[in-house]
């Protein structure tokens, strides 16, 4: 069998390499795309980690202070976080304090650790229920809180929520 003078191919082509570091490149730049999404959502989890921890806490402050649902958590007006909290407003075993100081004080402190915590924007309230998960019975509590969802293309706020009795 003879050979006409075509020499046996060998190797990669110009346009063969170009062509599989395109689809390389592109490969590259979807993995870059869902790193960047994984990261975000990785936040958001933690932001509802951090929430459920500041609800179980703040769950615990108002068993504590109000032992037979006295006021103020048993009341129908519910104390309110101070816009400041100094180390004056807390309760200790020296000067003391009635239910009403501690709750507003407990209340301001898990204000400012939830915004410690989740950011500055982060909102955390306490409120009656009025049916279904923080929807029920009038004699529960609901306890909210709120941040901004850590994504540009959804404006979105997540939410986590925990209905307690006192």
């Amino acid at each position: 069998m003879s050979r006409l003078g075509f020499k046996s191919a060998t190797g990669f082509t110009l346009i063969e390499v170009l062509v599989s570091m395109v689809i390389l490149a592109i490969g590259l730049l979807g993995l870059a795309g869902m790193q960047t999404i994984a990261l975000k959502d990785n936040q958001d989890a933690f932001f509802y980690a951090q929430a459920s921890s500041l609800a179980y806490e703040m769950s615990d402050r108002i068993k504590a202070n109000s032992p037979s649902i006295a006021p103020p958590w048993g009341s129908t007006t519910l104390p309110t976080a101070a816009t400041t909290c100094t180390s004056t407003d807390n309760c200790n075993t020296t000067t003391g304090c009635d239910s009403a100081t501690m709750a507003a004080f407990d209340y301001c402190a898990w204000v400012k650790n939830t915004q410690d915590r989740i950011g500055a924007s982060a909102t955390a309230l306490v409120s009656r229920t009025a049916g279904g998960v923080c929807t029920g019975a009038a004699n529960k509590l609901c306890l909210t809180i709120s941040w901004a969802r850590n994504n540009e293309t959804i404006a979105a706020t997540n939410e986590f929520k925990l209905e307690i009795q006192p």
